[in-house]
Formats: structure tokens, C-alpha cells, sequence
């Protein structure tokens, strides 16, 4: 497999601290051009050892060595760079949430498809070999039929401060920056809910939610429930109870936090409970995922549409919180 030369959009922290030094220790990933379009691009093209800073996105995009981009912009401008990458032959690795609704989600699609290029979410716990092992986990059968699933991402945010999680014109709000992990995981151990009903405290000066909790009813009587926060301690866990056990992964999002070691709790009903443990850095992997799909690896086929997918089951708990009805997600 080739090495894919990537472009980053912005200078933003997560790709100071996580992305670009992941992008030096994958495998099949190199960081050729960044862009900032306050300045910074030099300076950190320079810290990082990165060949060319450019002073705007659009001029990154025009680069043509670059071959995909990593868009780590606020959730606002997540669409309208997706877009314009794509228009320019880019493919596209997009923080999540990747659209702040369906609409914009079908859009970006669209887009990619139209020229031929990848679209995929940032969502690197994905790629974390603890949740292979849940899917084996699952196929074997060790707790029965999967009946309930319960995730929470929570983590103290300091409201007194100026950020962009608390900007509802940028898509702030603890829904979008967590509550979306627990949420993958849901669907995609589920499938799509037939109706969601949530509930949230917004900050009255702010207007975003700090604080959601909501019920996802399935088909046959399955359901899901998950918690996202920002005024609660570092949570990052699910846990899937079937009919004859449970399976809870304690470190379900951030096991990097834990030098990259996930935990996994089995209570299989058959004996005491046992504790398994994987270690990988998702970062570098989530890289190399990529690269293979770009280059068309049928494997990583199915991330065609995840987008989409998940762009409607936000949408549907961002209007139920807002609305105080319990919503159904629309067709992606």
C-alpha cells in the first residue's frame, strides 16, 4: 500500500497534538502541506518538520502533491471545506461531527461521490482493536441476544472560559463533541433507532446543551440510552447487556489517556467475571484505515454512508432536545 500525503486545514490543537505527530508515525500516512489563515502555518509547518505552509485553505487545496485532506475546523465550517476539498479532487478525513444536520451531510456526500473521492468521519476510536474484539465477542455469543446498550462520554469543561464548544453558531454543545461517540457505537451495534426521546440542559447564556441524556427505542423491544457532558468527570464507556451477560468497555473512547491500553469487563454468566486487555494507538491506525480505503481496499467498502447515517441520528437527538418530543430519524 502507498503512503498518502496528506494536507491539514488549520493549525487547531488536536491536529498540533494528535494528528500531525500520528500522521508521522503511521504507516502508510505523511503530512506534506498545512494551512492557516491566521498565520500560524509557518510556525508549525516548522515545529513539525511539514515541507510547505500555506497562508490559506484555499491554497492548500490547489497544492497538488497534497492527495487528502484532514479538516479539523469547527462544526460550522465542516461542510463547506468537505465541499471544496472534494471539488478539488481531495479526499477527505472530517472531525466529527462531520454535519450539523442531514441536510448538510447529503450535501457533502453528494459532493465526494460526484468526484470520486472518500468522505469518513473522524471517529478513531473506531479503529481501537478492543471493538473487533466486542464484535467477536458478540458473534460468539458470550452474553446471548444483545437487548440494551448504554454509553456515556462526559469530561469537566471550564464554562467560564472562551471556546467553540460552547458556540451554538459553531455547533458547540455536549452533544455534538461526545455525545456522538456513544452514539456511533449505538447504531452501529443496532442499526438506526426507531424513535429517540432526549432530554438536555442548555446554558442559559450560551444556548448549547451541557448536559443530555436520551432513550433510543429498536424493533423487538432492544433499546439504548447514552449520557453526554461537560459538567461531569472524565467518562468514556459503553456497556452491551444481553440475555445471559453483559460486556462493559471501560475505556471505550480515549485509551490513549491509558497509554493506549482499552479494557474490556465479561460477565458471561458461566463463572466469574474476566477482564480482557488490547493495547494500539487508534490515532495511527485510524491514518492507515484510511489510505486503504482510499486505495481501494473492499474491506472498508461499508464506511460508504456512515456519514450519512450518523448525520441523521444526531439531527433526530438534536431536535428532540430542542423540540421536548420524542423524533424519528429521517431515510439517510
Amino acid at each position: 500500500m502507498q503512503t498518502l500525503k496528506w494536507g491539514i486545514l488549520s493549525t487547531a490543537k488536536i491536529a498540533r497534538t494528535v494528528m500531525i505527530p500520528a500522521m508521522r508515525t503511521a504507516a502508510h500516512a505523511v503530512p506534506v502541506a498545512i494551512a492557516s489563515e491566521h498565520g500560524k502555518a509557518v510556525e508549525v509547518a516548522r515545529e513539525f518538520g511539514i515541507p510547505r505552509a500555506h497562508d490559506s485553505f484555499q491554497a492548500l487545496l490547489e497544492d497538488p502533491e497534497v492527495e487528502a485532506v484532514y479538516i479539523p475546523l469547527p462544526n460550522s465550517l465542516h461542510a463547506e471545506w468537505t465541499i471544496a476539498a472534494a471539488r478539488h479532487g481531495k479526499h477527505v478525513l472530517c472531525e466529527k461531527p462531520a454535519a450539523l444536520n442531514l441536510d448538510e451531510a447529503r450535501r457533502m456526500q453528494q459532493e465526494c461521490n460526484a468526484y470520486g473521492v472518500c468522505l469518513m468521519e473522524g471517529y478513531m476510536y473506531r479503529q481501537h482493536p478492543q471493538h473487533q474484539r466486542i464484535r467477536a465477542l458478540l458473534e460468539e455469543g458470550v452474553i446471548g441476544e444483545l437487548r440494551h446498550v448504554r454509553g456515556h462520554f462526559s469530561f469537566p469543561l471550564d464554562l467560564s472560559a472562551p471556546s467553540i464548544k460552547l458556540d451554538r453558531q459553531l455547533g458547540g454543545g455536549s452533544l455534538n463533541d461526545v455525545g456522538c461517540y456513544p452514539l456511533d457505537v449505538i447504531r452501529r451495534l443496532l442499526g438506526m433507532p426507531e424513535k429517540v426521546t432526549i432530554v438536555g440542559e442548555l446554558d442559559p447564556y450560551h444556548d448549547v446543551d451541557l448536559t443530555v441524556s436520551g432513550i433510543l427505542r429498536f424493533a423487538e423491544g432492544r433499546l439504548a440510552e447514552f449520557t453526554s457532558s461537560f459538567r461531569q468527570t472524565l467518562t468514556h464507556r459503553y456497556e452491551l447487556i444481553g440475555t445471559r451477560g453483559r460486556i462493559t468497555v471501560v475505556r471505550a473512547f480515549r485509551p490513549d489517556k491509558h497509554d493506549g491500553e482499552g479494557l474490556i469487563m465479561i460477565h458471561d454468566g458461566q463463572g466469574k467475571p474476566r477482564s480482557e486487555r488490547l493495547s494500539a494507538d487508534q490515532y495511527p491506525a485510524q491514518l492507515d484505515h484510511f489510505a486503504a480505503w482510499v486505495q481501494g481496499d473492499n474491506r472498508h467498502a461499508a464506511d460508504t454512508g456512515e456519514v450519512l447515517a450518523q448525520a441523521s441520528l444526531i439531527d433526530a437527538c438534536q431536535r428532540s432536545m430542542r423540540s421536548g418530543r420524542t423524533e424519528v430519524p429521517e431515510t439517510p
